[in-house]
């Protein structure tokens, strides 16, 4: 697993990306897809009387939720595909640099189908990269890292090297498979088209909910998600 992720991190080829991700995804729903899927679904709402579902789980799992991945985790899930999970299910669903990695229609159509699966007064958690703090890190002003220390963590995750500001903006945009970078006012407005409501800005760890605090595991260090993401909340209207 941990060899795959370090493939798919220096690999810029989207296509390519594409036959890595799917390789290692037809393994994983032969183990965790279809009937298997259906199963360890039923066996966890029926035992959970607050459900919670993590989509792009990864090796990242966290203990007490339905965790969902593409390649690896409980329950083998495309999110670019319908989702194949019952309405008003879940009270809460989780998702950490996720929905970067998807076209925006497909984003949209995925935001929709959350709505449709989380319980009325259900609310959602993204943390994805803000476009706005990359912008800061590209023009070194960001109050968490420079731009120095932060190409060089770029150098160590993707074994290239970072020496001007346009690499180090390019490389972040396009490379992990990167699709489309949300900003706010943007990832807000797609909330809001999907059906939800009360959207809210959160730091990473924090919430007004209890299940949804000290979530994010994303990066290296906790200082990662600090510089780069946002954390956006909302709920399903009841």
């Amino acid at each position: 697993m941990n060899g795959l992720v370090a493939r798919l991190k220096r690999t810029e080829n989207p296509s390519l990306r594409h036959l890595l991700l799917r390789a290692r995804g037809s393994a994983h729903y032969l183990t965790r897809g279809h009937v298997v899927r259906r199963r360890v679904v039923a066996a966890y709402l029926e035992a959970t009387p607050d459900p919670r579902l993590q989509i792009g789980a990864g090796p990242l799992s966290i203990p007490g939720w339905l965790n969902s991945d593409l390649i690896a985790a409980d329950i083998y899930l495309d999110v670019s595909r319908t989702v194949p999970l019952p309405s008003a299910s879940f009270s809460y669903v989780f998702g950490e640099h996720l929905i970067e990695h998807l076209s925006e229609p497909t984003a949209e159509s995925l935001l929709r189908e959350l709505h449709r699966i989380l319980r009325p007064g259900g609310v959602l958690r993204l943390t994805t990269p803000d476009l706005q703090k990359i912008i800061a890190i590209y023009e070194d002003r960001n109050p968490v890292v420079s731009r120095a220390d932060y190409a060089l963590y770029l150098d160590e995750e993707t074994g290239k090297t970072h020496e001007r500001p346009a690499q180090v903006l390019n490389d972040f945009l396009r490379l992990w498979g990167h699709r489309y970078m949300y900003d706010e006012e943007d990832l807000s407005a797609r909330l809001l088209a999907a059906g939800f409501a009360d959207v809210v800005r959160c730091e990473p760890g924090q919430s007004d909910h209890e299940a949804l605090r000290h979530l994010e595991r994303h990066g290296v260090a906790e200082w990662v998600n600090q510089a780069e993401a946002m954390c956006l909340e909302a709920r399903r209207p009841a």
